[in-house]
């Protein structure tokens, strides 16, 4: 069963770290839903058995009302989405009503992920973002009616603290929020903070994660992957299927698709796009070097025979560099499985280039 997820390229207000494909004129949203049912009507998708449906941006939640339930009615008409799909709306707290509630509902979204970053209001403006702490409890308990919900929280801000970020997820924590999405912040080229002369600390990045890991483990959340964490099995059954390497469709500007071992990526030009002049590329991609970087930020880790699948027996290539850093005590074999320990995610990047 494959995946689908759809791009939604609209926002309230573009975040100062902000380099998605995001932020486009509200007045072509029609014409873009239109376009996005165009693309699926073009491509090979009906009767396809789909297990996730994910909708990100940007911002899904800004979208007119009935435009969600439009594309997942598209969606149902032409696949065959399982009974106990997992269907995810990415939202902002400023944009989630009673009526955008209502429709996602009614439309059969089972699961939101909703942008706090932080909790402290100052933070909250210097980077750009439509809400402040009271809007998210508000949002959150407008969406109590859908259990399965993400929090996503950034760690690295400008002019944020060590209590900054322990206070924002002693307040995930006391709204036992199943799943908590924590990204460090990337300074990517081309953004408004980058503009600015503003850089990332590594190392503040990496204390940080720190204390952010030791605290959510004593609560009782699990480290599924690098960045996420949940209770009681709540992971993201969608993100899991990227890192797993399930394929998918990526229907939007911007959007990315894994199918028959291939990865194509549309262009992101929105106006081509509502015309019907959507380019798509075939991106250069090596399965196995995307199993290895992908699996070792798994708790999961590495299943050794299915990477010799993809042509690598890993402990013949690399046996040495694994042996030592099982050693070192940052990696653990346990059959044909190898994962990393939990003190070796602050070296992750760098045991991954050593290992493909």
């Amino acid at each position: 069963m494959r995946g689908i997820y759809i791009h939604i390229p609209f926002c309230a207000k573009r975040c100062t770290y902000c380099s998605f494909v995001s932020g486009m004129p509200h007045e072509k949203m029609h014409l873009y839903v239109d376009a996005l049912k165009r693309e699926m009507d073009e491509r090979p998708i009906k009767g396809e058995d789909i297990s996730t449906i994910y909708i990100g941006g940007g911002t899904p939640s800004v979208l007119y009302r009935g435009a969600i339930s439009d594309i997942l009615s598209h969606i149902f008409e032409k696949c065959a989405v399982g009974a106990d799909a997992e269907i995810t709306v990415e939202c902002n707290p400023d944009s989630v009503t009673e009526d955008f509630v209502s429709e996602i509902i009614s439309a059969k979204v089972n699961r939101v992920s909703i942008g706090l970053q932080t909790d402290n209001d100052d933070l909250l403006k210097k980077i750009n973002r439509p809400h402040d702490k009271a809007g998210f409890l508000r949002a959150w308990k407008l969406l109590e009616k859908i259990p399965n919900k993400s929090l996503d929280l950034m760690l690295g801000l400008p002019g944020q603290n060590e209590a900054d970020l322990l206070s924002s997820l002693e307040l995930a924590v006391s709204l036992n929020a199943p799943h908590i999405s924590l990204y460090a912040l990337k300074v990517e080229e081309g953004t408004p903070l980058y503009e600015s002369g503003f850089a990332a600390d590594d190392d503040l990045e990496a204390d940080f994660y720190d204390s952010a890991y030791r605290f959510l483990i004593s609560r009782g959340y699990d480290r599924y992957e690098v960045s996420n964490f949940c209770k009681d099995g709540m992971y993201s059954r969608h993100n899991s299927a990227y890192w797993d390497l399930t394929e998918y469709y990526g229907f939007g500007i911007s959007a990315h698709s894994l199918l028959d071992g291939k990865r194509l990526a549309n262009d992101d030009n929105i106006d081509k796009y509502i015309l019907g002049n959507c380019e798509r590329f075939v991106e250069k991609s090596d399965a196995a070097e995307e199993y290895i970087m992908l699996a070792l930020r798994t708790a999961k880790g590495i299943d050794l025979d299915r990477l010799n699948g993809y042509g690598v027996d890993l402990m013949t290539a690399k046996g040495k560099e694994i042996t030592e850093y099982i050693r070192q005590g940052f990696m653990i074999k346990e059959g044909k499985n190898l994962r990393l320990n939990d003190n070796a995610f602050y070296i992750m990047n760098d045991i991954i280039c050593n290992l493909i």
